[in-house]
Protein backbone atom coordinates (compact mmCIF):
# COMPACT_ATOMS: atom_id res chain seq x y z
CA UNK A 1 0.00 0.00 0.00
CA UNK A 2 2.82 2.21 0.41
CA UNK A 3 4.20 2.23 -2.89
CA UNK A 4 0.55 2.70 -3.96
CA UNK A 5 0.16 5.86 -1.88
CA UNK A 6 3.69 6.93 -3.52
CA UNK A 7 1.97 6.24 -6.82
CA UNK A 8 0.95 9.78 -7.85
CA UNK A 9 4.26 11.34 -8.40
CA UNK A 10 6.77 8.24 -8.17
CA UNK A 11 10.29 8.54 -10.02
CA UNK A 12 11.99 5.72 -10.98
CA UNK A 13 15.99 6.31 -12.35
CA UNK A 14 16.45 3.75 -15.35
CA UNK A 15 20.14 2.96 -17.14
CA UNK A 16 19.34 2.06 -20.66
CA UNK A 17 22.32 3.96 -22.51
CA UNK A 18 21.59 7.31 -20.72
CA UNK A 19 19.79 7.98 -17.46
CA UNK A 20 16.22 9.52 -17.86
CA UNK A 21 14.20 10.38 -14.86
CA UNK A 22 10.64 9.60 -15.64
CA UNK A 23 7.52 11.10 -13.62
CA UNK A 24 4.27 9.02 -13.43
CA UNK A 25 0.91 10.82 -12.74
CA UNK A 26 -1.48 9.45 -15.26
CA UNK A 27 -4.10 7.41 -12.83
CA UNK A 28 -5.49 8.71 -9.68
CA UNK A 29 -7.48 6.40 -7.38
CA UNK A 30 -6.82 3.41 -5.16
CA UNK A 31 -7.29 -0.96 -4.81
CA UNK A 32 -10.69 -1.46 -5.62
CA UNK A 33 -11.45 1.61 -5.69
CA UNK A 34 -13.04 4.27 -8.80
CA UNK A 35 -10.05 4.55 -11.57
CA UNK A 36 -9.92 7.79 -13.81
CA UNK A 37 -8.11 9.02 -16.31
CA UNK A 38 -6.19 12.31 -15.85
CA UNK A 39 -7.71 15.13 -18.46
CA UNK A 40 -4.23 16.67 -18.95
CA UNK A 41 -1.09 15.54 -20.21
CA UNK A 42 1.92 14.43 -17.90
CA UNK A 43 5.04 14.08 -18.20
CA UNK A 44 5.02 10.42 -19.01
CA UNK A 45 2.65 11.37 -22.25
CA UNK A 46 5.58 12.99 -23.70
CA UNK A 47 7.53 10.24 -24.08
CA UNK A 48 7.75 7.46 -26.39
CA UNK A 49 5.46 5.53 -24.60
CA UNK A 50 6.49 1.51 -24.82
CA UNK A 51 4.31 -0.34 -21.38
CA UNK A 52 2.12 1.24 -19.10
CA UNK A 53 0.22 -1.72 -17.31
CA UNK A 54 -2.57 -1.20 -13.93
CA UNK A 55 -3.52 -4.49 -13.55
CA UNK A 56 -6.33 -4.89 -10.43
CA UNK A 57 -6.08 -3.76 -7.77
CA UNK A 58 -1.98 -3.72 -7.79
CA UNK A 59 -1.36 -0.73 -10.12
CA UNK A 60 1.84 -1.21 -11.77
CA UNK A 61 3.34 1.54 -13.81
CA UNK A 62 6.38 1.15 -16.19
CA UNK A 63 8.14 3.68 -18.25
CA UNK A 64 11.08 3.02 -20.87
CA UNK A 65 12.02 5.27 -23.44
CA UNK A 66 13.39 3.25 -26.33
CA UNK A 67 16.35 3.89 -27.99
CA UNK A 68 15.36 2.00 -31.42
CA UNK A 69 13.47 4.67 -33.91
CA UNK A 70 10.48 3.17 -34.86
CA UNK A 71 9.28 1.46 -31.83
CA UNK A 72 6.15 2.43 -30.74
CA UNK A 73 3.78 1.92 -27.82
CA UNK A 74 1.46 -0.73 -25.88
CA UNK A 75 -0.48 0.70 -23.20
CA UNK A 76 -2.49 -2.22 -20.58
CA UNK A 77 -5.23 -0.78 -18.33
CA UNK A 78 -7.26 -4.29 -17.36
CA UNK A 79 -9.69 -5.21 -14.41
CA UNK A 80 -10.92 -1.55 -12.87
CA UNK A 81 -13.91 0.35 -12.85
CA UNK A 82 -13.84 3.09 -15.62
CA UNK A 83 -17.46 3.62 -16.66
CA UNK A 84 -16.66 7.20 -18.66
CA UNK A 85 -13.75 7.43 -20.86
CA UNK A 86 -13.79 11.34 -21.51
CA UNK A 87 -12.80 13.48 -24.46
CA UNK A 88 -8.94 13.83 -25.01
CA UNK A 89 -7.79 11.43 -22.44
CA UNK A 90 -5.05 10.21 -24.52
CA UNK A 91 -3.57 14.07 -26.10
CA UNK A 92 -0.50 13.39 -26.43
CA UNK A 93 0.55 9.51 -26.53
CA UNK A 94 1.18 10.28 -30.48
CA UNK A 95 3.48 6.90 -30.65
CA UNK A 96 0.56 5.14 -28.89
CA UNK A 97 -0.36 2.13 -31.46
CA UNK A 98 -1.56 -0.60 -28.96
CA UNK A 99 -4.35 0.31 -26.37
CA UNK A 100 -6.06 -2.76 -24.37
CA UNK A 101 -9.20 -1.67 -22.04
CA UNK A 102 -10.34 -4.64 -20.90
CA UNK A 103 -12.66 -5.69 -17.88
CA UNK A 104 -12.96 -1.83 -16.71
CA UNK A 105 -16.85 -1.88 -16.84
CA UNK A 106 -16.99 0.64 -19.85
CA UNK A 107 -20.33 2.07 -20.04
CA UNK A 108 -19.91 5.44 -22.56
CA UNK A 109 -16.92 6.18 -24.78
CA UNK A 110 -17.37 9.99 -25.80
CA UNK A 111 -16.61 10.93 -29.57
CA UNK A 112 -13.31 12.50 -29.54
CA UNK A 113 -12.29 10.07 -27.00
CA UNK A 114 -8.81 8.58 -29.25
CA UNK A 115 -8.68 11.67 -31.21
CA UNK A 116 -5.18 12.55 -30.31
CA UNK A 117 -4.69 8.44 -31.36
CA UNK A 118 -3.05 8.95 -34.80
CA UNK A 119 -0.92 6.17 -34.75
CA UNK A 120 -3.09 3.65 -33.10
CA UNK A 121 -3.20 0.74 -34.92
CA UNK A 122 -5.26 -1.87 -32.45
CA UNK A 123 -7.94 -0.94 -30.07
CA UNK A 124 -9.17 -3.57 -27.49
CA UNK A 125 -12.29 -2.92 -25.34
CA UNK A 126 -13.55 -6.80 -24.33
CA UNK A 127 -15.38 -7.43 -21.66
CA UNK A 128 -17.33 -4.00 -20.74
CA UNK A 129 -20.80 -2.47 -20.35
CA UNK A 130 -20.62 -0.53 -23.39
CA UNK A 131 -24.14 -0.28 -24.81
CA UNK A 132 -23.76 2.00 -27.74
CA UNK A 133 -20.34 3.26 -29.63
CA UNK A 134 -21.26 6.73 -31.71
CA UNK A 135 -20.26 6.38 -35.40
CA UNK A 136 -17.73 9.01 -35.21
CA UNK A 137 -15.41 7.31 -32.62
CA UNK A 138 -12.96 5.70 -34.52
CA UNK A 139 -12.71 8.69 -37.46
CA UNK A 140 -9.32 9.91 -36.58
CA UNK A 141 -8.15 6.40 -36.68
CA UNK A 142 -7.20 5.88 -39.41
CA UNK A 143 -4.46 3.46 -39.53
CA UNK A 144 -6.09 1.17 -36.83
CA UNK A 145 -5.94 -2.73 -37.97
CA UNK A 146 -7.69 -3.99 -35.58
CA UNK A 147 -10.67 -3.36 -33.32
CA UNK A 148 -12.46 -5.70 -30.64
CA UNK A 149 -15.61 -4.79 -29.09
CA UNK A 150 -16.39 -8.94 -27.78
CA UNK A 151 -18.47 -9.58 -24.90
CA UNK A 152 -19.90 -5.76 -24.01
CA UNK A 153 -23.62 -4.91 -23.96
CA UNK A 154 -24.01 -3.59 -27.26
CA UNK A 155 -27.74 -4.24 -28.84
CA UNK A 156 -26.93 -2.33 -32.36
CA UNK A 157 -24.02 -0.97 -34.36
CA UNK A 158 -24.15 2.31 -36.04
CA UNK A 159 -23.95 2.34 -40.17
CA UNK A 160 -21.10 4.70 -40.37
CA UNK A 161 -19.20 3.15 -37.26
CA UNK A 162 -15.94 1.48 -39.51
CA UNK A 163 -16.42 4.35 -42.24
CA UNK A 164 -12.83 5.36 -43.03
CA UNK A 165 -11.16 2.80 -41.95
CA UNK A 166 -9.76 1.79 -44.95
CA UNK A 167 -6.78 -0.51 -43.24
CA UNK A 168 -9.04 -2.24 -40.92
CA UNK A 169 -7.95 -6.22 -41.17
CA UNK A 170 -9.68 -7.43 -37.94
CA UNK A 171 -13.24 -6.99 -36.19
CA UNK A 172 -14.21 -8.68 -33.44
CA UNK A 173 -17.97 -7.74 -32.12
CA UNK A 174 -18.90 -11.34 -30.96
CA UNK A 175 -20.78 -12.33 -27.99
CA UNK A 176 -22.84 -8.97 -27.95
CA UNK A 177 -27.03 -8.68 -27.98
CA UNK A 178 -27.00 -7.57 -31.49
CA UNK A 179 -30.12 -8.21 -33.37
CA UNK A 180 -29.59 -6.71 -37.19
CA UNK A 181 -26.87 -5.51 -38.93
CA UNK A 182 -27.02 -2.30 -41.64
CA UNK A 183 -26.36 -3.50 -44.79
CA UNK A 184 -23.66 -1.17 -45.19
CA UNK A 185 -21.54 -1.82 -41.88
CA UNK A 186 -18.75 -3.33 -44.07
CA UNK A 187 -18.61 -1.80 -47.19
CA UNK A 188 -15.55 -0.26 -48.45
CA UNK A 189 -13.25 -2.21 -45.70
CA UNK A 190 -11.24 -3.63 -48.61
CA UNK A 191 -8.21 -4.85 -46.22
CA UNK A 192 -10.44 -6.88 -43.78
CA UNK A 193 -9.27 -10.41 -43.08
CA UNK A 194 -10.83 -11.44 -40.22
CA UNK A 195 -14.21 -11.14 -39.01
CA UNK A 196 -15.86 -12.33 -35.62
CA UNK A 197 -19.78 -12.18 -35.24
CA UNK A 198 -20.37 -15.43 -33.07
CA UNK A 199 -22.66 -15.20 -30.34
CA UNK A 200 -24.58 -12.76 -32.45
CA UNK A 201 -27.87 -13.90 -33.87
CA UNK A 202 -28.43 -11.50 -36.87
CA UNK A 203 -31.84 -11.31 -38.18
CA UNK A 204 -31.16 -9.75 -40.79
CA UNK A 205 -28.56 -11.16 -42.44
CA UNK A 206 -27.93 -11.13 -45.81
CA UNK A 207 -25.19 -11.75 -48.69
CA UNK A 208 -24.69 -7.76 -49.12
CA UNK A 209 -23.30 -7.91 -46.35
CA UNK A 210 -19.86 -9.39 -47.15
CA UNK A 211 -19.68 -8.72 -50.70
CA UNK A 212 -17.93 -5.58 -50.69
CA UNK A 213 -14.84 -7.38 -48.46
CA UNK A 214 -12.52 -9.28 -50.79
CA UNK A 215 -9.79 -10.13 -48.89
CA UNK A 216 -11.99 -11.44 -46.25
CA UNK A 217 -10.86 -15.33 -45.10
CA UNK A 218 -11.46 -15.60 -41.76
CA UNK A 219 -15.04 -15.39 -40.68
CA UNK A 220 -17.05 -16.62 -37.61
CA UNK A 221 -20.90 -16.94 -36.86
CA UNK A 222 -23.33 -18.63 -34.55
CA UNK A 223 -24.93 -20.59 -37.25
CA UNK A 224 -23.59 -22.68 -39.67
CA UNK A 225 -26.41 -21.48 -41.71
CA UNK A 226 -25.04 -17.81 -41.79
CA UNK A 227 -21.73 -19.15 -44.27
CA UNK A 228 -23.94 -19.35 -46.93
CA UNK A 229 -24.37 -15.72 -46.86
CA UNK A 230 -20.73 -15.53 -47.34
CA UNK A 231 -19.91 -18.19 -50.06
CA UNK A 232 -16.33 -16.89 -50.82
CA UNK A 233 -14.53 -16.86 -47.34
CA UNK A 234 -11.77 -19.30 -47.63
CA UNK A 235 -12.69 -20.55 -43.62
CA UNK A 236 -15.92 -19.96 -41.93
CA UNK A 237 -16.62 -21.68 -38.52
CA UNK A 238 -18.71 -23.28 -37.30
CA UNK A 239 -17.73 -25.94 -40.52
CA UNK A 240 -20.44 -27.29 -40.20
CA UNK A 241 -24.03 -28.28 -38.91
CA UNK A 242 -23.65 -32.20 -38.37
CA UNK A 243 -25.67 -32.04 -42.19
CA UNK A 244 -23.52 -29.84 -44.11
CA UNK A 245 -20.13 -28.51 -44.61
CA UNK A 246 -18.74 -25.37 -46.37
CA UNK A 247 -17.59 -28.16 -49.08
CA UNK A 248 -20.79 -31.13 -49.09
CA UNK A 249 -24.67 -30.74 -49.11
CA UNK A 250 -24.11 -33.97 -46.95
CA UNK A 251 -20.97 -34.27 -44.72
CA UNK A 252 -20.25 -37.72 -43.52
CA UNK A 253 -19.31 -40.18 -46.70
CA UNK A 254 -21.61 -42.86 -45.23
CA UNK A 255 -24.65 -40.10 -45.56
CA UNK A 256 -23.64 -39.89 -49.25
CA UNK A 257 -23.99 -43.91 -49.64
CA UNK A 258 -26.92 -43.71 -47.45
CA UNK A 259 -28.99 -41.75 -49.34
CA UNK A 260 -28.73 -43.38 -52.20
CA UNK A 261 -29.52 -46.86 -50.93
CA UNK A 262 -32.67 -45.64 -49.16
CA UNK A 263 -33.69 -43.27 -52.18
CA UNK A 264 -33.36 -46.08 -54.98
CA UNK A 265 -35.14 -49.07 -52.35
CA UNK A 266 -37.93 -46.54 -51.63
CA UNK A 267 -38.48 -45.69 -55.66
CA UNK A 268 -38.35 -49.51 -56.60
CA UNK A 269 -40.42 -50.82 -53.75
CA UNK A 270 -43.18 -48.62 -54.56
CA UNK A 271 -43.02 -48.35 -58.11
CA UNK A 272 -43.70 -52.06 -58.05
CA UNK A 273 -46.45 -52.27 -55.67
CA UNK A 274 -48.39 -49.18 -57.47
CA UNK A 275 -47.86 -50.87 -61.10
CA UNK A 276 -48.93 -54.16 -59.69
CA UNK A 277 -52.35 -52.37 -57.96
CA UNK A 278 -53.12 -50.92 -60.93
CA UNK A 279 -52.61 -54.11 -63.20
CA UNK A 280 -54.56 -56.48 -60.73
CA UNK A 281 -57.92 -56.69 -60.79
CA UNK A 282 -58.34 -59.63 -57.64
CA UNK A 283 -57.14 -57.32 -55.09
CA UNK A 284 -59.91 -55.84 -52.72
CA UNK A 285 -60.92 -52.57 -54.23
CA UNK A 286 -60.89 -50.40 -51.18
CA UNK A 287 -57.95 -51.30 -49.48
CA UNK A 288 -56.21 -51.44 -53.41
CA UNK A 289 -57.28 -47.92 -53.59
CA UNK A 290 -55.60 -47.13 -50.37
CA UNK A 291 -52.36 -48.62 -51.29
CA UNK A 292 -51.91 -46.81 -54.39
CA UNK A 293 -52.47 -43.48 -52.59
CA UNK A 294 -50.31 -45.18 -50.52
CA UNK A 295 -47.40 -46.19 -52.98
CA UNK A 296 -47.38 -42.88 -54.91
CA UNK A 297 -46.82 -40.28 -51.29
CA UNK A 298 -44.25 -42.85 -50.31
CA UNK A 299 -42.76 -42.73 -54.33
CA UNK A 300 -42.24 -39.00 -53.60
CA UNK A 301 -40.14 -39.22 -50.46
CA UNK A 302 -37.77 -41.81 -52.70
CA UNK A 303 -37.79 -38.54 -55.58
CA UNK A 304 -36.79 -36.26 -52.91
CA UNK A 305 -34.02 -38.17 -51.76
CA UNK A 306 -32.64 -38.94 -54.96
CA UNK A 307 -32.98 -35.01 -55.73
CA UNK A 308 -30.71 -34.70 -52.48
CA UNK A 309 -28.12 -37.87 -53.57
CA UNK A 310 -27.83 -35.64 -56.93
CA UNK A 311 -27.50 -32.21 -55.40
CA UNK A 312 -25.05 -33.65 -52.90
CA UNK A 313 -22.93 -34.93 -56.32
CA UNK A 314 -23.22 -31.79 -58.17
CA UNK A 315 -21.87 -29.41 -55.51
CA UNK A 316 -19.23 -31.51 -54.20
CA UNK A 317 -16.11 -30.07 -52.40
CA UNK A 318 -18.00 -26.52 -53.50
CA UNK A 319 -21.40 -26.19 -51.67
CA UNK A 320 -20.83 -23.46 -49.95
CA UNK A 321 -20.56 -21.00 -52.88
CA UNK A 322 -23.90 -22.22 -54.15
CA UNK A 323 -25.79 -23.15 -50.81
CA UNK A 324 -27.51 -19.20 -50.51
CA UNK A 325 -28.61 -19.51 -53.98
CA UNK A 326 -30.25 -23.38 -53.62
CA UNK A 327 -31.60 -22.43 -50.44
CA UNK A 328 -32.90 -19.50 -51.37
CA UNK A 329 -34.41 -20.88 -54.92
CA UNK A 330 -38.53 -22.22 -55.43
CA UNK A 331 -36.39 -25.38 -55.98
CA UNK A 332 -35.64 -25.82 -52.72
CA UNK A 333 -39.32 -25.27 -51.43
CA UNK A 334 -40.26 -27.51 -54.20
CA UNK A 335 -37.71 -29.90 -52.77
CA UNK A 336 -39.04 -29.47 -49.24
CA UNK A 337 -42.81 -29.90 -50.34
CA UNK A 338 -42.10 -33.39 -52.02
CA UNK A 339 -40.90 -34.89 -48.87
CA UNK A 340 -43.75 -33.13 -46.51
CA UNK A 341 -46.51 -33.99 -49.12
CA UNK A 342 -45.10 -37.65 -48.90
CA UNK A 343 -45.16 -37.45 -45.25
CA UNK A 344 -48.14 -36.15 -44.31
CA UNK A 345 -50.33 -38.45 -46.92
CA UNK A 346 -48.30 -41.35 -46.09
CA UNK A 347 -49.73 -40.74 -41.93
CA UNK A 348 -53.36 -39.73 -43.27
CA UNK A 349 -53.34 -42.85 -45.32
CA UNK A 350 -51.96 -44.92 -42.92
CA UNK A 351 -54.35 -43.86 -40.76
CA UNK A 352 -57.41 -44.40 -42.82
CA UNK A 353 -56.16 -47.69 -43.54
CA UNK A 354 -56.31 -48.63 -40.24
CA UNK A 355 -59.65 -46.86 -39.09
CA UNK A 356 -61.09 -49.05 -42.54
CA UNK A 357 -59.54 -52.20 -41.10
CA UNK A 358 -60.53 -51.70 -38.14
CA UNK A 359 -64.50 -50.80 -39.11
CA UNK A 360 -64.54 -53.85 -41.33
CA UNK A 361 -63.28 -56.12 -38.13
CA UNK A 362 -65.81 -55.01 -36.14
CA UNK A 363 -68.78 -55.45 -38.77
CA UNK A 364 -67.56 -59.08 -39.12
CA UNK A 365 -67.35 -59.33 -35.67
CA UNK A 366 -70.05 -58.16 -34.65
CA UNK A 367 -72.16 -60.21 -38.13
CA UNK A 368 -70.87 -63.38 -36.95
CA UNK A 369 -72.73 -63.24 -33.20
CA UNK A 370 -76.32 -62.50 -34.75
CA UNK A 371 -78.55 -65.16 -36.30
CA UNK A 372 -77.38 -66.29 -40.25
CA UNK A 373 -80.42 -63.88 -41.99
CA UNK A 374 -78.93 -61.05 -39.62
CA UNK A 375 -75.60 -61.82 -40.29
CA UNK A 376 -76.63 -61.69 -44.25
CA UNK A 377 -78.03 -58.51 -43.40
CA UNK A 378 -75.03 -57.12 -41.34
CA UNK A 379 -72.38 -58.74 -44.33
CA UNK A 380 -74.13 -56.72 -46.94
CA UNK A 381 -74.34 -53.82 -44.74
CA UNK A 382 -70.57 -54.00 -44.46
CA UNK A 383 -70.05 -54.60 -47.82
CA UNK A 384 -72.27 -51.67 -48.79
CA UNK A 385 -69.99 -49.59 -46.69
CA UNK A 386 -67.01 -50.77 -48.23
CA UNK A 387 -68.06 -49.50 -51.47
CA UNK A 388 -68.87 -45.97 -50.13
CA UNK A 389 -65.18 -45.93 -48.87
CA UNK A 390 -63.15 -44.90 -51.94
CA UNK A 391 -65.36 -41.69 -51.87
CA UNK A 392 -63.33 -40.88 -48.55
CA UNK A 393 -59.77 -41.35 -49.41
CA UNK A 394 -59.72 -38.15 -51.90
CA UNK A 395 -61.28 -36.25 -49.38
CA UNK A 396 -59.04 -36.54 -46.65
CA UNK A 397 -55.75 -37.18 -48.16
CA UNK A 398 -56.01 -34.26 -49.64
CA UNK A 399 -55.33 -33.10 -46.07
CA UNK A 400 -51.42 -33.88 -46.84
CA UNK A 401 -50.81 -31.90 -49.71
CA UNK A 402 -52.80 -28.52 -48.22
CA UNK A 403 -50.81 -29.03 -44.91
CA UNK A 404 -47.05 -28.88 -46.79
CA UNK A 405 -48.36 -25.84 -48.99
CA UNK A 406 -49.99 -24.03 -46.20
CA UNK A 407 -46.40 -22.29 -45.12
CA UNK A 408 -45.84 -21.40 -49.11
CA UNK A 409 -49.41 -19.79 -48.84
CA UNK A 410 -49.01 -18.02 -45.63
CA UNK A 411 -45.76 -16.85 -46.02
CA UNK A 412 -45.50 -15.88 -49.72
CA UNK A 413 -42.57 -13.71 -49.85
CA UNK A 414 -40.68 -15.85 -46.86
CA UNK A 415 -38.75 -19.45 -48.06
CA UNK A 416 -37.03 -19.89 -44.38
CA UNK A 417 -39.68 -22.34 -43.67
CA UNK A 418 -38.65 -24.81 -46.04
CA UNK A 419 -34.97 -23.14 -46.47
CA UNK A 420 -33.40 -23.43 -43.14
CA UNK A 421 -30.54 -25.59 -44.24
CA UNK A 422 -29.39 -27.45 -47.24
CA UNK A 423 -32.27 -30.66 -47.11
CA UNK A 424 -35.13 -28.12 -47.15
CA UNK A 425 -37.15 -29.81 -44.63
CA UNK A 426 -38.85 -27.87 -42.05
CA UNK A 427 -38.02 -30.09 -38.80
CA UNK A 428 -36.31 -27.13 -37.19
CA UNK A 429 -34.06 -28.50 -34.75
CA UNK A 430 -31.17 -26.25 -35.10
CA UNK A 431 -33.51 -22.86 -34.76
CA UNK A 432 -36.70 -24.67 -33.43
CA UNK A 433 -38.47 -20.68 -33.00
CA UNK A 434 -37.51 -19.84 -36.20
CA UNK A 435 -40.36 -18.39 -38.52
CA UNK A 436 -43.06 -20.89 -38.70
CA UNK A 437 -42.19 -23.00 -35.63
CA UNK A 438 -45.71 -23.13 -34.28
CA UNK A 439 -46.40 -24.55 -37.61
CA UNK A 440 -44.02 -27.04 -37.27
CA UNK A 441 -44.87 -28.21 -33.85
CA UNK A 442 -48.27 -28.31 -34.91
CA UNK A 443 -47.76 -30.98 -37.73
CA UNK A 444 -44.93 -33.11 -36.33
CA UNK A 445 -46.78 -32.95 -32.25
CA UNK A 446 -50.18 -32.52 -32.91
CA UNK A 447 -50.99 -34.44 -36.33
CA UNK A 448 -48.60 -37.02 -36.79
CA UNK A 449 -48.29 -37.84 -33.18
CA UNK A 450 -52.01 -38.49 -32.89
CA UNK A 451 -52.33 -40.86 -36.15
CA UNK A 452 -49.42 -42.51 -34.44
CA UNK A 453 -51.32 -43.19 -31.05
CA UNK A 454 -54.44 -43.57 -33.44
CA UNK A 455 -52.49 -46.06 -35.05
CA UNK A 456 -51.48 -48.38 -32.11
CA UNK A 457 -54.66 -47.82 -30.51
CA UNK A 458 -56.79 -49.52 -32.79
CA UNK A 459 -54.34 -52.46 -34.13
CA UNK A 460 -54.81 -53.09 -29.94
CA UNK A 461 -57.95 -53.42 -30.35
CA UNK A 462 -58.14 -55.37 -33.67
CA UNK A 463 -55.66 -58.23 -31.87
CA UNK A 464 -58.09 -58.40 -28.82
CA UNK A 465 -61.33 -58.85 -31.08
CA UNK A 466 -59.93 -60.98 -33.81
CA UNK A 467 -58.14 -63.41 -31.48
CA UNK A 468 -61.85 -63.48 -29.08
CA UNK A 469 -63.27 -64.15 -32.47
CA UNK A 470 -60.94 -67.07 -33.80
CA UNK A 471 -61.49 -68.38 -30.18
CA UNK A 472 -65.07 -69.76 -30.49
CA UNK A 473 -64.24 -70.35 -34.85
CA UNK A 474 -60.87 -72.56 -35.07
CA UNK A 475 -59.88 -75.89 -33.53
CA UNK A 476 -57.58 -75.07 -30.23
CA UNK A 477 -54.18 -76.97 -32.11
CA UNK A 478 -54.61 -73.55 -33.99
CA UNK A 479 -55.17 -70.95 -31.98
CA UNK A 480 -51.55 -70.11 -30.87
CA UNK A 481 -49.88 -70.03 -34.32
CA UNK A 482 -52.40 -68.23 -35.79
CA UNK A 483 -52.63 -65.42 -32.69
CA UNK A 484 -48.53 -65.20 -33.08
CA UNK A 485 -48.47 -64.65 -36.87
CA UNK A 486 -51.59 -62.21 -36.88
CA UNK A 487 -49.47 -60.50 -33.55
CA UNK A 488 -46.28 -60.58 -35.46
CA UNK A 489 -47.80 -59.11 -38.57
CA UNK A 490 -49.24 -56.12 -36.62
CA UNK A 491 -46.14 -55.59 -34.11
CA UNK A 492 -44.05 -54.78 -37.73
CA UNK A 493 -47.16 -52.58 -38.71
CA UNK A 494 -46.70 -50.53 -35.57
CA UNK A 495 -42.96 -50.95 -34.98
CA UNK A 496 -42.32 -48.56 -38.44
CA UNK A 497 -44.49 -46.32 -37.37
CA UNK A 498 -42.96 -45.99 -33.81
CA UNK A 499 -39.52 -46.30 -35.17
CA UNK A 500 -40.25 -43.26 -37.72
CA UNK A 501 -42.33 -40.96 -35.25
CA UNK A 502 -41.41 -41.57 -31.90
CA UNK A 503 -37.99 -40.04 -32.45
CA UNK A 504 -39.04 -37.90 -34.20
CA UNK A 505 -41.64 -36.24 -31.52
CA UNK A 506 -39.14 -36.63 -29.01
CA UNK A 507 -36.20 -34.52 -30.98
CA UNK A 508 -39.09 -31.41 -31.57
CA UNK A 509 -39.89 -31.40 -27.80
CA UNK A 510 -36.56 -30.88 -26.89
CA UNK A 511 -35.62 -28.31 -29.36
CA UNK A 512 -38.42 -26.75 -27.94
CA UNK A 513 -37.35 -27.06 -24.56
CA UNK A 514 -34.23 -25.51 -25.79
CA UNK A 515 -31.92 -29.18 -25.24
CA UNK A 516 -29.19 -28.63 -27.31
CA UNK A 517 -29.45 -31.49 -29.97
CA UNK A 518 -26.31 -33.08 -31.65
CA UNK A 519 -25.37 -31.49 -34.33
CA UNK A 520 -25.50 -34.96 -36.40
CA UNK A 521 -29.03 -35.45 -35.20
CA UNK A 522 -30.72 -33.72 -38.49
CA UNK A 523 -28.98 -35.63 -41.02
CA UNK A 524 -29.43 -39.37 -39.70
CA UNK A 525 -33.43 -37.94 -39.02
CA UNK A 526 -33.72 -37.06 -42.68
CA UNK A 527 -31.99 -39.58 -44.21
CA UNK A 528 -32.85 -42.86 -42.39
CA UNK A 529 -35.18 -42.18 -39.51
CA UNK A 530 -37.90 -39.79 -41.82
CA UNK A 531 -37.75 -42.67 -44.92
CA UNK A 532 -38.83 -45.34 -42.72
CA UNK A 533 -42.40 -46.05 -43.56
CA UNK A 534 -42.05 -45.01 -47.02
CA UNK A 535 -39.34 -48.03 -47.57
CA UNK A 536 -40.97 -50.60 -45.64
CA UNK A 537 -44.32 -49.78 -46.06
CA UNK A 538 -44.00 -51.67 -49.72
CA UNK A 539 -42.73 -54.63 -47.96
CA UNK A 540 -45.49 -54.29 -45.24
CA UNK A 541 -48.43 -53.72 -47.00
CA UNK A 542 -48.11 -55.75 -50.04
CA UNK A 543 -45.67 -58.42 -50.46
CA UNK A 544 -45.63 -59.74 -46.88
CA UNK A 545 -49.11 -59.10 -46.62
CA UNK A 546 -51.40 -61.90 -47.72
CA UNK A 547 -52.50 -60.44 -51.46
CA UNK A 548 -52.32 -61.85 -54.73
CA UNK A 549 -48.80 -60.47 -55.73
CA UNK A 550 -47.54 -62.32 -52.61
CA UNK A 551 -49.37 -66.03 -53.90
CA UNK A 552 -48.05 -65.37 -56.93
CA UNK A 553 -44.08 -64.43 -55.66
CA UNK A 554 -44.61 -67.80 -53.55
CA UNK A 555 -45.76 -69.87 -56.39
CA UNK A 556 -43.08 -68.33 -58.67
CA UNK A 557 -40.64 -69.20 -56.19
CA UNK A 558 -41.60 -73.10 -55.82
CA UNK A 559 -41.25 -73.27 -59.54
CA UNK A 560 -38.25 -72.22 -59.30
CA UNK A 561 -37.04 -74.53 -56.14
CA UNK A 562 -38.78 -77.45 -57.83
CA UNK A 563 -36.80 -76.94 -61.44
CA UNK A 564 -33.65 -76.63 -59.10
CA UNK A 565 -34.46 -80.03 -57.40
CA UNK A 566 -34.65 -81.69 -60.72
CA UNK A 567 -32.03 -79.88 -62.29
CA UNK A 568 -29.45 -81.55 -59.49
CA UNK A 569 -31.59 -84.89 -59.70
CA UNK A 570 -30.49 -85.23 -63.42
CA UNK A 571 -26.89 -83.94 -62.35
CA UNK A 572 -27.12 -86.53 -59.99
CA UNK A 573 -28.34 -89.48 -62.15
CA UNK A 574 -25.31 -88.72 -64.60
Amino acid sequence: MSKMKKAFQLKYSLSLSVSLSCSVGLCTGGAGGRLELPPGPSALQQQQLFCLPAEGASLRWNCALQRRRGRKGLWTIENNHIPHIEGNSFSGLLNLIWLVLNKNQIELIEVDAFENLKNLEALILRENNLMDVHEDTFKFNTKMLEIDLAVNSLTFIRPGLFRGLRNLKKIDISANSIKTLPVTLFHNLRSLNSLNLSGVEISNIDIRHFQQLPKLEFIYFTKFQYCSYAPYVRICMPKTDGLSSTEHLLVWPVLRLSVWVVALTTCAGNSVVLAWRLLSKKEDRVLSLFIRNLSMADFLMGVYLVTVGSLDVAFRDEYNQHAHEWMSSWHCTLCGLLAMVSCEVSVLILSLITVERYRCIKVTARATNLRPTTSKKGHERARSDGDGCPVLPGGRVAGGPLLAAFPVIHWPQERAFYSSNGLCFPLHIDDPFMLGWEYSAFVFLGVNFFAMVLIMGLYLSMFAIIKEDRQRARPVTMKKQEDVVLALRFFFIVLTDCLCWIPIVIIKILALCEVRISENVYAWVVVFILPINSALNPVIYTLAAPTELRRRIEKFSQRILKCHKRIECILASR
